[in-house]
């Protein structure tokens, strides 16, 4: 990033640190742990650092937060990181003794003289009230909301996770800071109404994929079985909560930090340090809204979705021959021991699809917006990069091996690739089904079919994808992102 926006990338930074942290036992006991809470941390955090610096230096915020008192004229700098710091106080009070020298420290280092500036006590008040948007997020995250009922395609404990509770039964309940619900999101194949299931095509044929490629064994060179390149993009978009890595959210803020990087690096000055931040921020509020919409499907009745660890294993005739010993490779329980781990919440919309889906979009349309990237006819970006997940940084370790695995760099054709691969890691993972995350539109135009879309073009409604552009293309509007620009996307 440029060196004026560095003075903010700490905090951006800071924000990704206290993810690390509160997913790493060692270093917190945890105050945000699972995807929904990073993401709101993170889209109230970037918002913060946003917003403030904008009511600062006259433009306009993506929020309405009225706390605007003393900004007006204030350092935009101080009193945007002064924002976020409290933000990141108020959602990580675990880290506080942490954050406070880390902010000291910063105003050392940039030259910005002595804490408790009128700026800071104006951004440290803007932080705490748009840290009041969530007020109600304690309660809405709080577990075991949920009683399975035993009826076909609803979400229970796998077997060999008898005592798994069940996360975020009533987040969709929480207020988005930004986005509206996106309304008509089809149900799952097979899914007629909350009590009504039927045998599709569809559904047989997501049943087949994952029963082979998601299997905990791999045989090489077995026809039909995940080969060892399939095994790896399933293991790097993982990011399951593990110590030292935390959750998806802040997966995808990496790679977003990359393409930035790469594009200041390639073109020098081409995007303004505003533009950067703005970016940034927009992307954390996707994220966010992102899981509020996610986890509201997840647990509605017309939409659960059993994981493929109960699903194989209870096969409805004409949708699969059960297996009752099937299990999951599992999402890595990196850094840990376990094997043939599932999520705690339902397959419907892929948690994972969704949240990626909105960020990688959102930057799409906002590098083709500001001239920097190209849509082809039929909606695939050029915008190329290599990135190196944490999960393959020759550090972290594989739980069945027990130790650090390669470091490994993934090479992107575009982010429309990064969408389709996250999405469809975790198929090769066991832990959801194809249609989760993505599907292919059918040429008769009635509903969606089995398939991955070899661009926008192609996509289909069912999964967490398309919920995800949706999202995406509700905040690029106030990216200042034209109406061409998402139609070009073939999103819409």
């Amino acid at each position: 990033m440029t060196t004026a926006t560095s003075k903010l990338r700490f905090w951006i930074d800071m924000a990704l640190e206290c993810v690390r942290r509160d997913h790493t036992p060692t270093l917190s006991p945890g105050d945000q742990r699972g995807p929904f809470l990073t993401a709101r941390a993170l889209g109230m955090a970037l918002a913060a650092l946003n917003d403030a610096h904008a009511y600062a230096s006259n433009r306009m915020p993506l929020l309405d937060v009225p706390a605007t008192t003393g900004l007006i004229g204030a350092n935009p700098d101080i009193a945007g990181a002064a924002a976020c710091a409290q933000v990141l106080r108020l959602r990580y009070p675990n880290q506080a003794h942490l954050l406070e020298p880390a902010w000291l420290h910063w105003l050392e280092y940039f030259g910005f003289g002595a804490a408790g500036s009128p700026a800071e006590m104006a951004g440290r008040a803007f932080g705490a009230a748009l840290h009041q948007k969530g007020v109600n997020d304690p309660a809405n995250a709080a577990a075991d909301q949920y009683t399975p009922t035993g009826a076909p395609y609803t979400h229970k404990a796998p077997p060999n996770q008898p005592m798994q509770r069940y996360a975020g039964a009533i987040w969709g309940r929480s207020m988005p800071l930004l986005a509206t619900r996106v309304a008509n999101f089809p149900p799952p194949p097979g899914r007629i109404s909350a009590t009504v299931v039927r045998p599709t095509q569809h559904y047989a044929d997501d049943f087949a994929k994952v029963a082979d490629k998601g299997d905990i064994n791999r045989t090489p060179g077995q026809p039909g079985v995940r080969t060892l390149p399939e095994e790896v993009v399933g293991i790097a978009w993982g990011y399951d909560g593990p110590p030292e890595l935390g959750t998806p959210p802040r997966l995808y803020m990496q790679v977003v930090l990359t393409v930035l990087d790469d594009i200041e690096a390639r073109m020098p000055g081409k995007l303004t340090p505003i533009d950067e931040l703005s970016v940034i921020a927009g992307i954390g509020i996707a994220m966010a809204d992102a899981g509020i919409d996610a986890w509201f499907y997840k647990y509605s009745p017309n939409h659960m979705m059993w994981r493929p660890a109960v699903g194989i294993r209870e096969a409805l005739r004409g949708n699969g021959v059960a297996d009752p010993n099937w299990l999951p490779l599992g999402r890595p329980d990196t850094n840990g021991a376990g094997l043939g781990l599932t999520p705690d919440f339902p397959a419907y919309p892929s948690g994972h699809a969704t949240f990626g889906a909105s960020a990688f979009q959102l930057l799409r349309l906002f590098l083709v917006e500001k001239g920097l990237a190209i849509f082809d006819a039929n909606g695939v970006d050029n915008i190329s990069f290599d990135f190196v997940s944490d999960e393959f940084n020759g550090r972290n370790k594989d739980p069945k091996t027990l130790q650090p695995r390669e470091h490994l760099t993934l090479g992107l054709s575009s982010l429309w690739q990064a969408i389709v691969d996250n999405s469809v890691s975790r198929v090769y993972l066991g832990v959801h089904w194809q249609f989760d995350g993505i599907t292919i539109r059918n040429s008769a135009g009635t509903g969606d079919d089995f398939g991955i879309p070899s661009s926008p073009s192609a996509l289909g409604k069912t999964g967490g994808v398309w919920l995800g552009t949706q999202i995406a293309n509700q905040i690029a509007v106030k990216l200042g992102v034209t109406s061409a620009t998402i139609n070009a996307s073939k999103t819409v």
